[in-house]
């Protein structure tokens, strides 16, 4: 991925109008990546980044939702009120951990040690990606990135309390490279064999607005990923979603717990 830092330089808009051209840029990442597709699968948790994926996704595509999780996690309620509140049909896969580990087992994942996340996320999308080919889709959008560029970690608002906003900010870059050389290729690898995989966060265009927002839009009065959130009401999310709490798709879905016992 190619930062072109260069594309939005000049004076600092304000947040309102930040967000409504982070809208614009998503909407026209998405309409990109989905055109011409027929049906399109979306790995959907209910949170913000995929909700916001399947709203402008089924404006320009016919899309179905794909979800996979453990009984009794965060996700299991999530996926279906947030897909109702979309208006769209949820495709579900329920993961159990013998699965988990026959998945994470046969996992190919990029060189170094693969963490227990590595192993979920694999197990996860590799589930929603075989869900999608079995509703004929062929492209699977997934919500990577959106976190590392709009602050969504809270590791992010800690550096920024306890080392300043230069320290987060490059904690953020870094993981933004990170997830490049080797997030993508895990998840590529997890869903090849079933769909070609999409990443409409990734788009330069968005990569490039990102990097030159203040942080203070990012986390904004404790609230993390405030300008995405604020783009996606511009885009028309139901405030409950766009307001949803962040939690990582290996947690909320409960595959990280389930793989810990191995």
């Amino acid at each position: 991925m190619k930062r072109g830092r260069g594309e939005h330089r000049g004076a600092t808009p304000s947040f309102e109008e930040a967000a409504k051209t982070l809208a614009s840029l998503i909407e026209e990442s998405v309409k990109k990546r989905v055109r011409g597709s027929g049906r399109v699968a979306v790995s959907f948790s209910g949170g913000l980044d995929s909700s916001l994926l399947a709203l402008v996704a089924s404006r320009h595509a016919e899309v179905v939702l794909c979800s996979a999780y453990a009984p009794g996690s965060r996700d299991e309620g999530q996926t279906t009120k947030a897909a109702a509140l979309l208006g769209l049909k949820v495709e579900l896969a329920l993961l159990d951990e013998k699965s988990l580990l026959e998945r994470s087992g046969k996992a190919e994942l990029p060189p170094g040690e693969a963490t227990v996340m590595d192993k979920a996320l694999w197990c996860i999308f590799s589930t929603t990606s075989e869900l999608a080919k079995r509703k004929k889709a062929r492209t699977i959008l997934l919500g990577q990135l959106a976190d590392e560029l709009f602050g969504g970690y809270r590791k992010y608002s800690v550096v920024a309390q306890e080392e300043g906003e230069v320290a987060a900010e490059k904690m953020m870059r870094d993981d933004v490279m990170a997830c490049a050389d080797r997030g993508f290729l895990r998840d590529e690898a997890a869903c090849s064999a079933s769909c070609e995989v999409r990443f409409p966060y990734a788009d330069s265009g968005i990569d490039s607005f990102a990097a030159v927002l203040p942080l203070d839009y990012k986390i904004r009065g404790g609230e993390r990923k405030a300008v995405l959130r604020a783009a996606a009401l511009e885009l028309g999310l139901p405030e409950e979603l766009a307001e949803a709490p962040k939690r990582a798709a290996q947690f909320s879905s409960g595959a990280a717990k389930l793989l810990k016992r191995e």
